[in-house]
């Protein structure tokens, strides 16, 4: 292990993420250390990359985060949507599946990729299940990135036009 290789990389993802951060940028630590990671490694090809017993505490860490939104109130509001969140989550899987077909038969995405990219789920989430897939963690993201902003976008404007605060 090279310190300097460690110390680089670590500035340049708390560097990314602060900036994203001061831009309000979707999952901003996330992005922004992804973007800061990924220029060392695009500038110097030498960005230090956790070995494989840190990346297993890394997803901990992350399925720990995620655990500790659910709670009995999101169970009993689970259970009372039962129809609707079925349809819904069908739905998302059909266009999902779609989408992936057609980025895997247009692009030179691999198929494992297409299929995340397209696949509903939170930027977090999606960016730890394509690194441990072997998907294009950096064309997931991005897909995931402008899905989530077009989606703040258009919302905002849906409830302005419904007569709510934007």
């Amino acid at each position: 292990m090279n310190l300097g290789t460690l110390l680089l990389t670590a500035t340049a993802a708390v560097v990314g993420a602060a900036v994203a951060t001061l831009l309000h940028l979707p999952a901003a630590p996330l992005l922004g250390a992804m973007v800061g990671v990924a220029l060392v490694n695009i500038l110097s090809t030498s960005a230090f990359e956790i070995p494989a017993a840190g990346k297993w505490i890394v997803y901990v860490l992350l399925g720990w985060l995620l655990g500790t939104g659910v709670t009995h109130e999101t169970l009993t509001q689970l259970r009372a949507a039962v129809v609707p969140i079925v349809v819904t989550v069908v739905a998302f899987l059909v266009f999902g599946l779609v989408a992936a077909l057609l980025l895997w038969k247009f692009t030179p995405f691999d198929s494992m990729t297409a299929l995340l990219a397209t696949a509903p789920g939170g930027i977090a989430q999606m960016g730890a299940l394509s690194a441990g897939a072997g998907a294009n963690v950096p064309i997931v993201l991005t897909v995931h990135v402008l899905r989530i902003t077009s989606v703040i976008v258009l919302m905002s404007v849906g409830l302005k036009l419904m007569g709510g605060r934007g």
